[in-house]
């Protein structure tokens, strides 16, 4: 699925629910059911919070079950099938993705493009429109982007950002994810390619005060 190079690519779980407008609750508890879990996620440390980082795909996908749940009503069962509709076209651009509702049921298609699952005809279909939904998550996820200059290589944290955690300044991206991802062997230009709101010098900042505090 395309997203572009300007967009953020690496979500917390708070970034994760301002975009998607799904509470930090619900992911958490879909995360824990196997429904819903982030594309990156470390089992062996599931108590920080900071583990759990999703992808801007999974945001798409995240938004486009709401949308099923919140406006057409979709039960927990079919979310299934439409989440795992998408998960294997996870390669594909969202143009060339096909999710239609029928009173709530999800839609599964043959080679043909007909209906297997429910008769053509019998209900009204409804189209998703996943591309304007990756759109508007493209939007979102672009307004977490905007920086001072100040800010740059600026290490903060305020009561109400990512519970208190330290975050690079000007973003809500905490420093500890930023570390998952040099722990994990991440180059500089890797992680700010992750995290196009960062810079080298971000990154290069939080390698640092590793080095400082080990």
């Amino acid at each position: 699925m395309n997203a572009t190079s300007t967009v953020l690519r690496a979500f917390s779980v708070d970034h994760a629910a301002r975009i998607t407008q799904i509470s930090k609750s619900r992911l958490t508890r879909w995360d824990r059911l196997g429904f819903f879990s982030p594309e990156l996620a470390d089992e062996a440390d599931r108590g920080n919070p900071y583990s759990r980082i999703y992808s801007f795909n999974d945001l798409v996908g995240l938004r486009t079950l709401a949308i099923l749940t919140e406006k057409y009503r979709v039960p927990l069962n079919e979310l299934r099938t439409a989440y795992e509709l998408l998960k294997r076209h996870s390669g594909y651009p969202w143009s060339e993705i096909k999710l239609t509702v029928a009173k709530r049921k999800i839609v599964i298609y043959d080679n043909q493009g007909r209906p297997v699952n429910v008769t053509d005809g019998q209900y009204s279909f409804q189209d998703i429109p996943l591309p304007e939904i990756a759109k508007d998550i493209a939007d979102r996820a672009a307004a977490l982007r905007n920086r001072d200059k100040a800010q740059i290589g600026v290490v903060e944290r305020h009561k109400f950002i990512a519970h208190n955690a330290y975050v690079l300044a000007g973003t809500r991206i905490p420093v500890k994810a930023v570390e998952s991802f040099i722990n994990a062997g991440y180059t500089d230009d890797a992680i700010v390619e992750e995290y196009p709101s960062l810079t080298k010098f971000d990154v290069s900042t939080v390698r640092r005060n590793m080095k400082a505090a080990a």
